[in-house]
């Protein structure tokens, strides 16, 4: 090394990585003190080559990106995603200012590897395995010292590095927003490492770890898998922690036994609680085991009846709005209405109790429209609070708020021009907003906050709520005129409880939730029933939400009474049709005339009643002591409508 190349390694700005990274580029690279090099570009029919050969990374990655591209135009940065080698194949710039920073060097196609051109936060980032950012000065190439690049790596199931994503915008001496751009790509790398590894290890048992006690297994990024015998199979780089091992390599077919003394078996699937393990290092930390689901007998080519399956699906894919509406003769008839309307400048109204799946039927309709390559923005009036709406609704100007975006935010009406915007529970929309968003829709045009000149907007509208807007109307709580307005036509999506195509959800549910390579699961006769009869407050989010506990839990071909959560089998069919309660509530005196038949009812309902109430009401117990099976139980304490005492009204 030379006496100025030795002088120029001391003055690196940053930490161990960029040290390291300066290190290389004088010692393994030999790259000259103050270069200038531009960044190299590959042909388009690379770029397609790579995007073919990344095909997996790009659809998991998808959803994740089209978030942070919001992200990215509110901070005018780009984001960029390359493959192993640094080379970028698939780059947003949506603003003015990151689209001169495209034309600089920051698009699809530049090569960023860190031997060509310096340290930077894409090549740093595949030699260092570890997310990085590097600001202004701390590029070895004086051509990017007007950059700041924050990367993170995406890692493979196997545990090398397979992509990186980069969050780059113009060279800033604010930390806090380089801290936040590192947060925020760092979490999205690694939601992306974590699905590819699920989807590898779909089939293998796979254990999640934590070390706070009651983490959401579901959300974990440390992740291992094993086969049925507890044969470590892989594992993510969030967990190497917990495994006390620097590289997945260092795992050479180990049992989880040999690391923490417990047989897979003892770590119970989806308990309530997490199973408490003691680490190497003597530190606490916790478990939760997800056991793969049941394979078809014939693993090798799917079934004739599989086979059948696929073929049909693939012949009629159903539309979004019919996948939405089902077989309901209601549904039926809004998505006739809808289809009507799907490219005229009308807007929608929809109507219906919170769960019923507003949103889905607003993106349906989106999906089907002309506009369906255009953005779908969701607004939740109601889930925003009052003093941020405005801003997040019409968005702002630079300097417009202290300690706002330096670059001001895009709001999202803007976000959505040439898109769909809807506006879920706009009945909660505060009343001075309303006058702000009737302008929009008559002019046309949104004024973000702060800002001297209006900007044109094409949106089609979508409203939704679970209000009576005419009695908001009256009671001078939102707009008269703005109700006219958004009511263009009004669509009324039907309760659960009042749909006939309840089976076909049901089966729609698992489907989805299963995946193509799920085993068949059946619906025993008087789950329907119940499903039938229930009244589903919570409508289809809660029938969702019950049906991916059981597949979570269960793992039998036939769901039965027996698998349902206990506060769906408590229920009485009818909850309005007059309460019975238990006998302490002093329950009428059966009428005069009363048959053998009522007094045999009669003692068989006070016989249930007072085996409830000795075993507070634990149902294997208090069936154990009637003699009878807890589905039996169950279906009497709905035939006599008995309410347990955390039910009473």
């Amino acid at each position: 090394m030379t006496q100025t190349q030795r002088r120029l390694a001391q003055q690196v700005p940053g930490g161990e990585l960029i040290q390291a990274s300066w290190n290389r580029c004088i010692q393994e690279y030999g790259l000259e003190p103050c270069m200038r090099r531009s960044v190299e570009r590959v042909t388009d029919q690379n770029i397609r080559e790579l995007r073919s050969q990344m095909e997996e990374v790009l659809f998991e990655s998808g959803s994740i990106t089209e978030h942070l591209r919001h992200v990215a135009r509110d901070a005018d940065y780009c984001l960029l995603l390359s493959d192993a080698t640094g080379i970028v194949v698939q780059g947003y710039a949506d603003t003015s200012a990151s689209r001169e920073m495209a034309e600089e060097g920051l698009a699809t196609g530049s090569r960023w590897s860190e031997s060509a051109i310096g340290t930077n936060g894409i090549g740093t980032c595949i030699v260092s395995r570890r997310p990085v950012t590097v600001a202004g000065h701390a590029h070895y190439n004086h051509t990017l010292k007007g950059f700041t690049c924050t990367a993170a790596p995406i890692f493979a199931p196997d545990g090398s590095v397979m992509a990186v994503l980069d969050f780059s915008g113009r060279s800033v001496a604010n930390s806090s927003e380089c801290s936040f751009a590192q947060h925020i790509v760092r979490q999205a790398a690694q939601s992306i490492s974590t699905a590819l590894f699920r989807k590898c290890h779909q089939n293998s048992c796979i254990v999640a770890l934590s070390r706070e006690p009651e983490a959401m297994p579901l959300a974990l990024n440390a992740l291992v898998a094993t086969d049925e015998t507890g044969r470590l199979l892989g594992a993510t780089q969030d967990a190497l922690s917990f495994l006390g091992v620097a590289e997945l390599a260092d795992l050479g077919g180990l049992h989880i036994q040999d690391l923490w003394r417990i047989a897979l078996d003892e770590l119970k699937p989806l308990s309530s609680h997490n199973v408490r393990l003691s680490g190497t290092d003597g530190s606490n930390f916790y478990v939760t085991t997800f056991l793969p689901k049941k394979k078809t007998r014939s693993s090798s080519a799917p079934s004739g009846k599989a086979q059948q399956k696929a073929r049909s699906n693939f012949k009629s894919e159903p539309l979004e709005l019919d996948r939405v509406a089902g077989s309901d003769p209601k549904m039926r008839r809004n998505v006739e209405l809808c289809r009507k309307l799907l490219d005229r400048d009308i807007p929608l109204l929809l109507l219906g109790e919170t769960g019923v799946g507003k949103d889905t039927f607003a993106r349906a309709i989106h999906l089907e429209s002309n506009r369906s390559q255009k953005p779908y923005v969701a607004v939740n009036c109601a889930a925003i609070p009052d003093t941020l709406l405005a801003s997040e609704l019409f968005g702002y100007a630079p300097g417009t708020f202290t300690g706002g975006l330096k670059a001001g935010r895009v709001g999202k009406i803007a976000a959505s021009n040439g898109g769909t915007l809807f506006l879920d529970e706009i009945g909660d929309m505060p009343i001075d907003l309303q006058a702000h968003l009737l302008r929009v829709l008559e002019e046309r045009e949104v004024s973000p906050l702060g800002a001297s000149a209006p900007i044109p907007v094409d949106v089609r509208i979508i409203s939704a709520t679970h209000r009576e807007l005419p009695q908001l109307v009256e009671a001078g709580r939102f707009r008269r005129d703005l109700y006219y307005r958004i009511k263009g036509a009004q669509v009324n999506i039907s309760p659960l409880r009042e749909r006939s195509d309840i089976a076909e959800l049901v089966q729609r549910v698992i489907e989805d939730e299963q995946g193509a390579e799920g085993a068949e699961i059946r619906i025993a006769p008087e789950v329907h029933d119940l499903f039938a009869s229930y009244r589903w407050p919570g409508n289809i989010r809660e029938l969702r939400n019950v049906m991916r506990w059981i597949l979570s839990v269960h793992s039998d071909p036939v769901i039965t009474l027996d698998h349902l959560p206990e506060e769906l089998l408590a229920r009485p069919e009818n909850p309005q049709r007059g309460r019975v309660h238990l006998a302490s509530d002093a329950a009428s005196e059966p009428p005069a005339d009363a048959t053998l038949e009522h007094a045999c009812e009669r003692i068989e309902r006070e016989k249930i009643i007072d085996a409830l109430t000795v075993t507070k009401w634990c149902i294997t117990a208090a069936a154990a002591d009637l003699g009878i099976s807890r589905a039996t139980l169950h279906r009497k304490i709905r035939k006599y409508e008995i309410l347990s005492p955390n039910q009473k009204v």
